[in-house]
């Protein structure tokens, strides 16, 4: 059954979805949600929110400060306030600002907008922006690419009809019946941002940080984790967002994001649920995250590349001293067999794996996971 959308792109054609297509996974989300009660509060969604959310938020524009270099951010202890530590900054304040205000519209976003973008803008960005939007075209690079033609914003004299009817979708409720399609509105509304492309510069960070405005009104709490999804596979997310451009169907991006906030909950959950029996500090957390989401053999080596991926990066010696042996220490990662190579003169790489016997966890709440009970 397809869904048409009151959202038109520039060609005339509205939004599209595909509903039945979406059928089997929005099953399986609401499956593992049941009874899980602890992700439905206020209490996880600021938790996420500003713990997590601000790192993965970073990571999908290519900023891979670690936790605590964000914390030290946060805390006005940084030296130099960096174009990166700026944008930690902005994205806290920002953060704030949608937890303690409700109403979504041309005011407040502008308000939004000013705290995400403060002190980053360049002189032409600045200097081109109206009193809420662009005066000037914008190019969007497929997929970062520069050998190919960019996409445009919608024309910059259009732009306030175009979110005019995005707001006016926004605060319609019709639809609100249950949370799954309230996190589909909210990757909508995401979408949609992106395409108008209304600022010359921090609109990806602004389009998900509205979804999650639109979230946080409508205690949607759980879907509050889907940025960190999208950090992991980014050129996915970019891929089918492209491919809705073209014609509206919205179909891919939309089952993208619903399959890939699954994953990152039923890895959320795992960690929680070795949370419940060992106590775990931020770094553990990371750690374990990383070792659910790596799709490969696993080895020392294997965890430090994808650690410097989305962080500062460390050598392979340190990473495992003073990221792995904690959790080797409290019996929460097991070494395996030597490989034919060696992170130092004196320490042989080895297989990793989590401890199964500290594990208690429904078998049904890991599916999209590597790991098997």
């Amino acid at each position: 059954m397809e869904e048409i959308i009151d959202l038109k792109i520039d060609n005339g054609i509205s939004l599209s979805l595909n509903r039945q297509h979406l059928k089997n996974i929005e099953k399986e989300l609401y499956d593992f949600l049941d009874n899980i009660d602890y992700v439905k509060t206020l209490k996880f969604a600021k938790s996420v929110l500003l713990r997590n959310e601000i790192k993965s938020n970073n990571s999908i524009e290519g900023i891979n400060d670690d936790i605590y270099s964000i914390k030290k951010a946060l805390r006005g202890r940084s030296k130099n306030i960096t174009l990166e530590r700026q944008r930690i900054i902005n994205l806290y304040h920002g953060y704030q600002y949608i937890l303690n205000n409700k109403t979504i519209d041309k005011e407040s976003l502008r308000n939004l907008y000013n705290i995400l973008s403060k002190d980053i803008l360049e002189t032409y960005d600045k200097v081109n922006m109206g009193e809420y939007y662009r005066l000037k075209p914008v190019y969007i690079l497929k997929g970062g690419y520069l050998n190919k033609t960019p996409f445009m914003g919608i024309d910059e004299r259009k732009i306030d009809y175009y979110m005019n009817k995005l707001f006016e979708y926004i605060n319609d409720d019709k639809l609100n019946d249950n949370e799954i399609n309230k996190f589909i509105k909210s990757q909508i509304i995401h979408f949609y941002f992106v395409y108008i492309h209304p600022y010359f510069d921090v609109n990806g960070r602004t389009s998900r940080t509205v979804a999650m405005w639109y979230l946080l009104n409508n205690k949607t709490y759980p879907y509050i984790i889907f940025n960190r999804a999208i950090a992991f596979s980014k050129s996915k997310y970019e891929h089918n967002i492209i491919k809705g451009r073209i014609n509206g169907d919205i179909t891919l991006f939309i089952e993208y994001m619903l399959n890939s906030v699954l994953t990152e909950l039923e890895k959320f959950n795992f960690i929680h649920n070795i949370e419940s029996n060992v106590e775990l500090t931020e770094d553990d957390k990371v750690i374990l995250d990383y070792i659910l989401t790596i799709k490969s053999n696993l080895t020392i080596k294997d965890l430090a590349k994808f650690y410097n991926k989305y962080n500062e990066q460390k050598k392979v010696k340190n990473i495992y001293i003073e990221k792995i042996m904690p959790l080797i220490d409290k019996n929460i990662i097991v070494e395996g067999k030597e490989t034919k190579s060696f992170i130092d003169t004196n320490i042989p790489n080895r297989f990793l794996k989590i401890n199964s016997d500290i594990i208690n966890i429904d078998p049904s709440k890991v599916k999209h996971l590597n790991y098997k009970i």
